[in-house]
């Protein structure tokens, strides 16, 4: 092992130590001693990423492409990878830099500020949250002006659910949720709490009505939460519940273990007999599964019959729903490219791009509506052709499988009243099934 001397470590020390007022001070110092020493040295440039960069990689990111994709399209855009300045680890530090940057004043303290500034650009922008007494966030809810008139315009029936999480804190995410004019999704708003109890669904439900003029829906549908129901009756007692046909047969297949029971029960979910004769089946049901437990799921589900049973809910308005699917759909969507370990602000981010690529959706299918008109027979009634000139195409094929399940009845009877006539009815392939319509 070779030993320095104290005049090389006294040099070495001297060198490393130096501090210069500008690069060209250095080089020329640097140059001087490597003449002395018997080398040479050559100045080289290392390009970094430009603020301009730096801002164009941060919006790509926010617009969901992966960083590994940003690389690719920096290459495409400046000519080749030697041409981009940066490479991929770069493009790695810097986005968890910004990230880091971001939400730097705490995650949730982020989200408002950006709530602050998107009603700054919006007036209408609505968001209201609530924190407990050590100052954590407890509850959030938010709506643009866009969502706002989409619930004016099509609010009378509302589906939602609480159980998603998606975000690193595991609370709650529920977007509120409807159909439009193409019967596609439309968002009316979106609230995040941080416990599924009844005082945080009050709160949520209330703050919604706040948002939207208390405006409340004709019908609701969600997924079977208790706390929920319990909330949905004080807040919007006038409204409609249902409860979402999908998770009741998610549960049947979870507790019910027989066949024949199965399709026996999933019998009271479509049967459209009179409520007396429903009544009669259940207590039938109950009794020949010998059913006396009220902690069972079957007395538990007999309960809330009035909540998801036909005959209950027969002539309500649900806009043809039965679950919340399309609570499902979004948070499915939702769900696309989101991570675990995503903050709040990430994850307000995602949604806000989905929302925008619904309504560019929404926006194509309009001109799509305005420019075109559905095809309709020559022979068709004069009321199909109407209707084919006033509805979206998605509506107008409703329009006609009801005029087509009309065609399909037969008036078996007319009951005559003092002010209004009952016609008695049945379907061709149910002639011994009989329902009344009043006029």
């Amino acid at each position: 092992m070779a030993y320095a001397s104290d005049e090389s470590m006294f040099e070495y020390l001297n060198v490393v130590s130096k501090m210069f007022d500008s690069e060209a001070e250095g080089y020329e110092f640097y140059n001087k001693y490597a003449l002395e020493k018997g080398f040479s040295v050559r100045r080289s440039y290392v390009e970094r990423i430009s603020d301009e960069q730096k801002a164009d990689i941060a919006d790509k990111e926010k617009c969901g492409i992966r960083k590994y994709r940003i690389m690719d399209i920096l290459c495409f855009q400046y000519g080749g990878f030697d041409k981009v300045g940066c490479i991929k680890r770069d493009i790695y530090n810097f986005c968890h830099a910004n990230k880091q940057e971001t939400i730097s004043g705490g995650d949730a303290n982020t989200v408002i500020m950006h709530m602050m500034a998107r009603r700054e650009r919006d007036v209408d922008f609505f968001f209201k949250y609530l924190v407990d007494e050590h100052g954590h966030l407890k509850g959030l809810f938010w709506a643009d002006s866009q969502s706002r008139l989409d619930y004016e315009a099509f609010g009378d029936v509302i589906v939602f659910n609480s159980t998603y999480r998606t975000n690193k804190y595991n609370l709650p995410f529920v977007p509120f949720v409807g159909l439009n004019h193409h019967r596609n999704t439309v968002i009316f708003g979106c609230g995040i709490i941080s416990h599924e109890t009844s005082q945080a669904y009050e709160w949520m439900l209330q703050t919604f009505s706040d948002c939207m003029a208390q405006k409340h829906p004709i019908s609701v549908i969600t997924d079977g939460d208790l706390a929920m129901q319990r909330e949905i009756r004080v807040v919007w007692p006038d409204s409609n519940h249902r409860l979402c046909i999908w998770h009741i047969q998610q549960n049947i297949v979870r507790h019910l273990h027989d066949d024949d029971v199965k399709e026996e029960f999933r019998s009271f979910i479509y049967d459209t007999s009179s409520i007396e004769e429903h009544e009669i089946e259940w207590i039938h049901f109950l009794q020949r599964n010998k059913v006396t437990s009220e902690e069972s799921w079957l007395h538990q589900m007999y309960q809330m019959r009035k909540l998801w049973c036909a005959p209950y809910l027969e002539g309500r308005c649900f806009l043809g729903l039965s679950s919340n699917q399309r609570s499902e759909s979004l948070n499915s969507v939702l769900h696309t490219h989101l991570e675990g370990k995503m903050s709040l602000f990430e994850m307000l981010e995602h949604y806000e791009r989905c929302l925008a690529s619904r309504r560019i959706n929404e926006a194509l299918q309009d001109v799509e509506a305005l420019q075109s008109v559905p095809f309709t027979e020559e022979n068709a009634s004069p009321l199909e052709k109407h209707a084919a000139t006033v509805f979206t195409p998605s509506v107008f094929k409703m329009v006609l499988w009801s005029i087509d399940a009309v065609s399909k009845c037969q008036i078996r009877e007319i009951l005559d009243g003092s002010e209004d006539s009952t016609y008695v009815v049945s379907k061709q392939e149910r002639m011994d099934k009989k329902f009344g319509v009043h006029h």
